[in-house]
């Protein structure tokens, strides 16, 4: 089935089901890590939780392209998140929660959570028409916010009814193992990227006369070169990802203590999945460059409302439209990201390029962290309003001297710029 010539068809719900249960399962593990944290208090635990993602992104989006293919990848990685969910459950269960053995059924999960989201990225966007690949990647990457509200909601219902993080942790680990019941299923009948097989020579390449897209866009080509295409999207990810959750996660922490923090957890996300669900439709319309403006440039302004708040008028009833607006923007530039970072390499690297891309703010984010931890809120604030206004910067660079690829295949948006040489 050419991923250009056919119709939305069995094969791409399919991998469409695949990909948002992973993305559903990132939401629910990695909320794991930060939830049950005060049980802990531990350095080598933030130093865990911090390295594994990194590792995994890195490690396994180079065995996709390279080796596995996007298939197999994805059997790997759910045997591995079944595996550290199980160590966290008998951790739970049997040890009372050692932080050696959490950490090593924890470090396990997200490994392969993390490690698994750039080849979701390829993988959704090979085998999605032109017409409809921002849609699905958008829509698929937002069960994350799902996942996270999901576990957001266990732990507010397992901590309120015992007072206790083992609680917690066995309850979303449960979960976790229940979806991937599903999971296993959806992904025994997915096929292999047909543009994979193709890059790495296993198939023939479509034969002259063959449609490659049915696009009503038109695009002169890659204006930029991988060099550039990577620093904007570096640069996109560092200001998203830094800034992402200030409102749940930081400004929250001055305002709200124990139980009403998981409730502001789970609020947050539930604002951002109802964001998510309204991106495919802005950005369809808007195309991928202006939405990008939307997006950082709003989120920048966003930042207005929310340091005046904080600062000169801090009334509580005021903090969840606020809260809901940070996460609005938030979700806007996560969806900018997700449409740029599988368009803009061959399918060669594609993975392994994206790993290379969300590395770059997972390493901003550790550094961030110990590098803000002593600024007062105000400096903080400020800090958060910076990055917006970075990230602005280059989607503003971007619309500039960038180029669209929403609607154009991705034969056309990965390609080397003219005059340059693919590597």
């Amino acid at each position: 089935m050419e991923p250009e010539s056919a119709g939305w068809g069995r094969s791409h719900w399919l991998v469409f089901a695949s990909t948002s249960a992973g993305f559903l399962l990132w939401g629910l593990i990695t909320s794991l890590g930060y939830i049950v944290y005060p049980e802990f208090h531990d350095p080598v635990y933030i130093a865990v939780v911090a390295a594994m993602p990194l590792i995994g992104d890195i490690a396994l989006s180079r065995l996709s392209d390279l080796f596995v293919g996007r298939k197999r990848a994805f059997i790997a990685t759910m045997s591995l998140y079944a595996a550290g969910s199980l160590v966290v459950a008998m951790d739970v269960l049997y040890l009372s929660m050692n932080v050696v053995v959490f950490l090593v059924g924890y470090a396990i999960a997200t490994f392969a959570v993390e490690g698994e989201v750039p080849v979701s990225l390829a993988y959704l966007a090979e085998v999605t028409p032109s017409g409809l690949r921002d849609r699905a990647l958008i829509l698929a990457t937002n069960f994350d916010n799902i996942g996270a509200a999901v576990a957001a909601a266990i732990a507010f219902i397992a901590y309120g009814s015992s007072s206790s993080y083992s609680t917690e942790a066995l309850s979303i680990a449960v979960a976790a193992l229940a979806a991937l019941a599903g999971v296993a299923v959806l992904r025994s009948r997915i096929p292999e990227s047909l543009r994979w097989l193709r890059a790495k020579g296993r198939i023939p390449h479509a034969v002259e006369g063959t449609p490659i897209h049915e696009s009503t866009e038109t695009s002169t080509g890659p204006t930029v070169g991988f060099l550039g295409r990577y620093s904007f999207l570096a640069v996109l990810g560092i200001s998203q990802y830094i800034t992402y959750g200030l409102m749940a996660f930081v400004v929250a922490d001055y305002f709200f203590t124990g139980e009403s923090l998981n409730f502001v957890v789970l609020a947050a996300n539930a604002a951002a999945s109802a964001a998510g669900l309204a991106v495919p439709l802005i950005e369809e319309r808007l195309g991928s460059m202006k939405f990008a403006l939307l997006s950082y440039v709003g989120g920048l302004l966003a930042m207005i409302p929310i340091i005046a708040w904080a600062l000169y008028s801090p009334v509580l009833w005021a903090f969840y439209p606020l809260l809901a607006l940070n996460m609005a923007f938030s979700e806007f530039a996560w969806a900018t990201r997700i449409v740029y970072e599988p368009a803009l390499f061959p399918t060669e690297h594609r993975a392994f390029m994206v790993g290379l891309v969300r590395a770059a703010p997972i390493a901003a984010y550790s550094a961030s962290a110990y590098l803000t931890s002593s600024l007062g809120e105000a400096q903080f604030l400020m800090y958060n309003a910076a990055l917006w206004a970075i990230g602005a910067a280059a989607s503003i660079t971007w619309r500039l001297r960038g180029y669209e690829v929403s609607r154009i295949p991705l034969e056309v948006t990965g390609a080397p710029r003219r005059g340059d040489t693919a590597r």
